[in-house]
């Protein structure tokens, strides 16, 4: 309908007018980008304050440009114009997982669509608040299943805060850094671990095999580290080197050969644990209870004994492992 359509010339441009008769034709075609696609005015006059309502009702003056094939140019980002049509269509903002929701919210801003702008920034919200959730049991698992066995998982930095682990094959996950708090390790497989500085306060290690680890500077006050081997047949020593333990029970534990040195094992039950070979120089052992304990070749030089017990030993603590020790 030629006579539905005013031509005006802007410059060396024809300029497509909207008149009442072509915006009440139902279906229109929009090049939002190069990217073609099909609507009904209804639907882009739904929020009447909007700029597309305004952009496509009948009794505004405003220019539209077409490209060849007719459809309306709309200069903006398909991607994120998308979302925003089908919101007109259904009312709910839906953002796919590839689609940056920011650039939704510019765009809903840009045409002052007000509604979806509040779903949104909803959803923006709520997105970066489970970006900050601790990762659970499921996220571990379905990482190590899609991840090669021969790759070396790396988890540095990540919250798994009071996460079920328990049982799992850990092996050789780089943990460095990780926020372990309250994580229940009981009966996992932590061969070959790195959880170097990692905070693992309150930590459960009950039974877990946890040889060859490297636990250097880890935060382990008040964890359970019972029945849990730290021996590793191939005389790969583990390193707890520097590692804060406060309060740690490790009773019944195989730390043959382990590192502990200059580590911090204040108030700790080590009761019956195999310290064999073991290097305990300069940590500080005061108030801790080593009855029991296999220190046979153990290195307690220079190591804080202040109110240590050591009843019921199984092997003679000789005065060259205690050499230079603090008052005891």
């Amino acid at each position: 309908m030629v006579d539905a359509v005013n031509l005006i010339r802007d410059g060396d441009e024809l300029v497509l007018k909207l008149s009442a008769v072509d915006c009440y034709r139902e279906w229109v075609s929009l090049n939002v980008g190069g990217h073609v696609l099909q609507t009904s005015v209804s639907t882009l006059t739904k929020e009447k304050e909007s700029m597309l309502a305004k952009m496509f009702d009948p009794d505004n003056q405003w220019d539209n440009k077409r490209d060849d094939s007719g459809a309306y140019l709309i200069d903006r980002s398909p991607a994120y114009f998308i979302p925003l049509l089908d919101y007109l269509r259904n009312g709910e903002v839906i953002i796919d997982d590839n689609v940056n929701p920011k650039g939704v919210l510019l765009e809903a801003k840009f045409f002052g669509l007000v509604k979806a702008i509040e779903q949104i920034e909803v959803y923006i919200k709520r997105k970066e608040v489970k970006g900050l959730e601790p990762l659970v049991r499921d996220d571990v698992v379905k990482t190590i299943m899609s991840t090669p066995s021969n790759y070396i998982l790396r988890c540095k930095g990540l919250d798994f805060s009071n996460a079920d682990l328990s049982k799992l094959d850990l092996k050789h996950i780089n943990f460095a850094g990780a926020k372990l708090c309250g994580v229940n390790f009981e009966g996992a497989d932590l061969y070959g671990a790195v959880l170097d500085k990692a905070d693992m306060t309150n930590v459960i290690l009950d039974g877990a095999y946890v040889a060859g680890v490297s636990m250097e500077g880890a935060i382990l006050d008040g964890a359970s580290i019972k029945n849990c081997s730290f021996e590793d047949p191939k005389l790969r020593p583990s390193s707890l080197l520097g590692a804060h333990m406060r309060g740690v029970n490790l009773e019944n534990s195989l730390l043959c050969g382990a590192n502990l040195r200059v580590a911090n094992l204040r108030g700790s039950n080590l009761k019956n644990t195999s310290l064999r070979g073991a290097c305990l120089a300069g940590a500080d052992l005061e108030d801790c209870n080593l009855t029991g304990c296999d220190l046979e070749n153990t290195n307690l030089r220079g190591a804080n004994l202040r109110g240590t017990k050591f009843e019921e030993m199984p092997s003679a603590l000789h005065m060259a492992q205690i050499q230079g020790t603090g008052n005891r």
